[in-house]
């Protein structure tokens, strides 16, 4: 029998509906080019390189890069284009070119190696390639196996560089006098016309595309404005180091920013503390986007000391569960408002944000506007307050669902109602805690790490007969993947180590997949009567091996 409790609705006013305007247009609609306000101001800043680029810079490349990508490259309707990059200055002017084109843009993480690049760019059918000159060689590799790639765009940090045959570089692209500056006419329904095609685990199982429309991503924007709006003023800065390949840093500091016509100061090169807080003391931001270990240090590392950072008043966290001590830690140290957001790539991301003038410490949030939330229990009974359960969600942002996948989609939607995957529960005033996770998923420094991935490749090792993978707490990473490897009983498993199968794997995928937890050898898996992993056993006898 069902509990009688309503569904709950944001405490945020509601987002008009839709339909909402092709995602280029929206985005630019503040930038007035040619002598608007935004002109000559700059809009992004890589802390690494040192290139920077003004709003004009952007408007200019995004149109005539659009028609290069639309006339010469045939990108339109029904094509993908990925691109493989770290936080580029012009990462944005290529996602919102492929926009205008009516293409799909899928971003890649650039630490992936040229294997797990080709899996996306096969399931994605990618056209089209945009390489940083930093991931090049892997990104050469990979499209020689891939049968839809025609296309490879080098993004250099110095135009003057010798680019290897069958590739252009990006502003060889960008010819003044073609622009192209309204979306291709095909794009008529865009609650419906995919936009953003990101690939995540969801909350089981290998990677898989999500389609995110131009009318998902506009409705995020709109409901995340309507928690930022009210504190964020024009000249406040935002740093990010936050990659712009995840769906976090993608929607809420790059397209975000854009939008609002705020300042967006980042870094292309590997997270370095050090570094953040120096850009922190030279460029005076008044907002941050961050993930739980890089909070960690700012609670703890005596580098803090050697910088200004006062300048920060509120940093938002999310990608990850923050704990309530690092939150209050770093808001005394740093004397600023830590608050967290909660979300996954199928939500665009946002589903929940504390707001400045009203935020909880340990909770994610209250949902945001035009959202609807439930928290059922395993029959599907909603439950009350205090009462954990898995957290359902329901609103524009929602994703339109799997990119060739109906099973999976089906087994995650039901009447418009996405299946999070996570345990949570609410309070009597509507805010949420995550309590624990149904879905498989472990997270490396907000980074998702799927069992079955990795369980898939260890089957690959000659000596390997089983294995399973489950999360390991840490305190840096939050979580590291643990290997349960039963060996081959033959001669192929005679000199194998734990140390091998590590750096065996090692070679094979991005550094937030090593298997940093550790390699244990059992002699079975436990699995149940159908043959599926029995994941929760193992992480119950890691727990109990850590008390």
């Amino acid at each position: 029998m069902s509990c009688p409790y309503a569904n709950l609705n944001s405490p945020f006013p509601p987002i008009k509906k839709g339909p909402y305007p092709p995602l280029y247009e929206f985005i630019t609609e503040k930038w007035k080019p040619h002598g608007g306000h935004l002109d000559e101001k700059v809009a992004i800043i890589d802390g690494t390189t040192g290139l920077q680029r003004t709003f004009r810079d952007q408007y200019e490349t995004i149109g005539a890069l659009a028609a290069t990508l639309h006339g010469e490259m045939g990108v339109g309707r029904d094509s993908t284009v990925a691109i493989y990059s770290p936080n580029h200055v012009d990462f944005l002017s290529v996602t919102l070119a492929v926009s205008l084109c009516g293409g799909k843009l899928t971003p890649v993480n650039p630490a992936y190696t040229p294997g797990e690049l080709e899996v996306i760019l096969e399931r994605s059918k990618t056209s089209v390639l945009f390489a940083h000159v930093s991931t090049l060689n892997n990104a050469l590799v990979a499209a020689k196996h891939c049968s839809h790639v025609r296309h490879i765009v080098v993004i250099p940090d110095d135009p003057s560089e010798p680019l290897p045959e069958g590739t252009v570089a990006l502003q060889a692209l960008c010819d003044p006098g073609r622009k192209i500056h309204k979306t291709a006419d095909f794009v008529e329904d865009t609650n419906s016309y995919t936009c953003i095609l990101p690939y995540s685990s969801g909350t089981t199982g290998l990677p898989k595309g999500v389609c995110l429309t131009h009318g998902n991503l506009v409705a995020n924007l709109l409901q995340f404005q309507q928690v930022e709006g009210p504190a964020l003023l024009p000249d406040h800065k935002l740093i990010s180091p936050l990659p712009f390949f995840h769906i976090y840093a993608f929607t809420v500091s790059m397209l975000y920013c854009a939008w609002t016509g705020n300042q967006v100061i980042t870094n292309s090169g590997r997270f370095d503390f050090e570094t953040f807080c120096k850009l922190v003391d030279e460029h005076k931001p008044q907002r941050a986007h961050l993930v739980p270990p890089i909070l960690l240090g700012l609670s703890k590392s005596s580098v803090v000391g050697k910088y200004d950072v006062s300048s920060i008043d509120t940093i938002i966290s999310a990608a990850a569960p923050l704990s309530s001590e690092t939150e209050t830690a770093v808001e005394q140290r740093l004397n600023c408002l830590v608050k967290q957001a909660w979300g996954m790539s199928e939500l665009s991301p946002i589903g929940t944000c504390n707001a400045d003038s009203d935020s909880r410490t340990g909770s994610i949030g209250p949902l945001v506007s035009s959202t609807e939330a439930k928290v059922v229990d395993e029959e599907g009974n909603s439950l009350g307050p205090n009462e954990p359960g898995e957290l359902m969600i329901r609103g524009p942002q929602v994703m339109a669902g799997y990119l060739d996948d109906d099973e999976k989609t089906a087994e995650c939607l039901h009447n418009n109602w996405l299946k999070t995957g996570d345990l949570a529960c609410y309070d009597e005033d509507g805010f949420f805690y995550i309590t624990d996770r149904l879905k498989e998923l472990i997270k490396v420094r907000g980074f998702p790490v799927a069992p079955a991935e990795l369980e898939a490749l260890l089957l690959t090792h000659e000596a390997i007969r089983d294995a399973a993978v489950v999360p390991a707490p840490d305190e840096e990473s939050i979580e590291l993947p643990r290997a349960y490897v039963v060996l081959k009983e033959d001669e192929t498993s005679s000199n194998v180590s734990e140390e091998s199968i590590y750096s065996w794997v090692k070679e094979q995928v991005a550094p937030y997949k090593r298997l940093d937890g550790g390699i244990v050898f059992v002699d079975e898996i436990p699995k149940s009567a159908s043959g599926k992993i029995l994941r929760r056993i193992l992480r119950d006898q890691l727990q109990a091996e850590l008390r």
